[in-house]
């Protein structure tokens, strides 16, 4: 992942899991409950901070998500701890509060999409079921993200512009680090072990058996792959045992099975580039990015906080 998409991830990955568990808020409270917060007449107690930080780690491995991904998220959610529960309550309310329809086929596709991820639908159901969610939850959840989404783009994203101008004078203060890195394209076939190791590794050994009789890569990683192609990526980027692999490869060679904490891989290198200083029209697209994020995190901080003074918010010592 690149310098200036690592933050995006992390900020799409947090909006992702902001409200999935919001709309499960309980409507009373155990006399034995601490009391965190008050936000207007809503009460956050210490068991609403677990249960959301509960809730949140099985959507993202129902929705397939890496391990490694679900520890970013995680972190980065429970640094924030209760003054992120709170903006998150406050967002949802202001959803709720604009009166926005959601299209109904936009929650069945993002339903059906996550169900894809499973074998079988009865694999997905008892996937969900072990984690102790329902159906009506998950889709109640995936009301609540577009909730969220749409109110932070209407009264957020869609503010933003970005010059050219702007665009160019970044890149003129910031030649020195735009350094294009070496890069390889990698054709790649992943089968995570999250459900079973064995059952993992004997897919992953039989794709490789596939492309050894002479299948074209592409075609197999359609059956077998869990996770789209890596494409072109920095060398640094990599992990370091894939990376250690690579670089003994040939172009167009593919590795042999190589084992990751959540799964298997086969690499087949495609190309390499060395790295070299940057033009501006290989990196305005990069830049742009950067400077929208950089000031939809600035808008974003501003709209909340002004969420925050237009509501009753009380943090319990």
């Amino acid at each position: 992942m690149g310098p200036f998409q690592k933050f995006k991830y992390l900020l799409c990955a947090g909006l992702a899991v902001w409200f999935f568990s919001a709309a499960g808020a309980r409507p009373a409270m155990a006399m034995d409950d601490a009391i965190l917060a008050i936000v207007n007449e809503d009460v956050i107690t210490l068991k609403d901070f677990q249960d959301n930080m509960k809730a949140m780690a099985a959507q993202l491995r129902i929705e397939g998500r890496t391990p490694d991904e679900i520890q970013e998220v995680m972190s980065k959610y429970e640094q924030k701890g209760i003054e992120q529960l709170i903006d998150d309550r406050l967002i949802l309310n202001a959803a709720n509060q604009s009166g926005l329809m959601l299209r109904p086929k936009a929650v069945d596709d993002r339903f059906d999409e996550i169900k894809k991820k499973y074998a079988s639908y009865q694999e997905f159901l008892d996937s969900i079921r072990k984690e102790g969610l329902t159906i009506t939850e998950i889709r109640k959840k995936i009301e609540d993200q577009f909730k969220g989404q749409i109110i932070i783009n209407k009264e957020v994203r869609d503010k933003i512009t970005v010059n050219p101008q702007e665009v160019t004078d970044f890149f003129e203060t910031h030649k020195a680090e735009l350094v294009r890195k070496p890069r390889v394209f990698l054709d790649t076939i992943f089968v995570k072990s999250d459900f079973g190791k064995e059952d993992a590794k004997k897919k992953i050994y039989e794709a490789a058996q596939k492309i050894k009789e002479g299948q074209d890569f592409k075609v197999v990683a359609g059956t077998y792959s869990d996770l789209p192609s890596v494409g072109e990526i920095d060398a640094d980027q990599l992990r370091p045992e894939l990376k250690e692999k690579i670089d003994l490869l040939s172009i167009g060679q593919v590795s042999d099975v190589v084992e990751v904490m959540n799964g298997f891989y086969l690499i087949r290198l495609e190309a390499r580039s060395d790295g070299a200083e940057a033009q501006l029209k290989e990196v305005k697209d990069r830049i742009y990015e950067k400077l929208f994020e950089d000031k939809f995190r600035d808008a974003f901080k501003a709209w909340v906080e002004k969420l925050r003074k237009k509501a009753y918010v009380e943090i319990k010592k």
